[in-house]
């Protein structure tokens, strides 16, 4: 008969342990984490929002705080990088079952999405983000390439939902077995 154990069940009592430790963050991380979050919540709810709306002023104003919040995001992402590249992080082994794949995705693409859509209004020429304050352009405008940039910029913020449904559903996956690795059949 076969044995059915998992590979978590295979490994010493102690190493158990360490493959289901969840790290714990100092709090510029966390700080940084939840800024993101609410960030992206926030990008996506006032984009969908306000492209649903179509035309008219409140359309117009959710629009101009999706550019504002989709470039805040930019510049917490590009920070939270550069805190961690530079910062110690706590002791932690990675665990045996899941590699870092999906923050590094979930970080590219963060960043991925608000380029996609700053370059895509600056080619269609809507950089202003409030009267006497616009972006920078990072294209060239009246290239022609908005409608597509822009239609990336969708493909890649819903791809960033579905990203971030895997992450939540990790972490609450390592929260519910966090020091508690399967026991071992003692039994025989």
């Amino acid at each position: 008969m076969k044995s059915t154990a998992t590979p978590a069940d295979a490994l010493p009592a102690v190493d158990q342990a360490a493959a289901y430790t969840i790290r714990e963050y100092r709090m510029p991380a966390k700080v940084f984490h939840w800024l993101t979050a609410i960030l992206v919540i926030f990008m996506v709810a006032s984009g969908v929002i306000a492209k649903q709306l179509g035309d008219g002023p409140f359309a117009d104003t959710l629009f101009s705080l999706h550019k504002m919040t989709g470039a805040l995001t930019l510049l917490t992402v590009v920070l939270r990088l550069v805190y961690r590249m530079f910062s110690t992080m706590p002791e932690w082994r990675l665990s045996r079952h899941r590699p870092a794949v999906l923050h590094w995705m979930l970080y590219a693409v963060v960043i991925l999405v608000p380029l996609l859509g700053w370059a895509g209004i600056s080619d269609f020429g809507a950089r202003e983000i409030f009267p006497g304050f616009s972006l920078p352009a990072i294209w060239p405008e009246g290239a022609g390439y908005d409608e597509l940039l822009l239609r990336w910029h969708a493909y890649f913020a819903f791809g960033l939902l579905t990203i971030i449904a895997l992450h939540i559903g990790v972490a609450v996956q390592d929260y519910l077995t966090d020091e508690r690795p399967a026991q071992p059949d003692r039994t025989n």
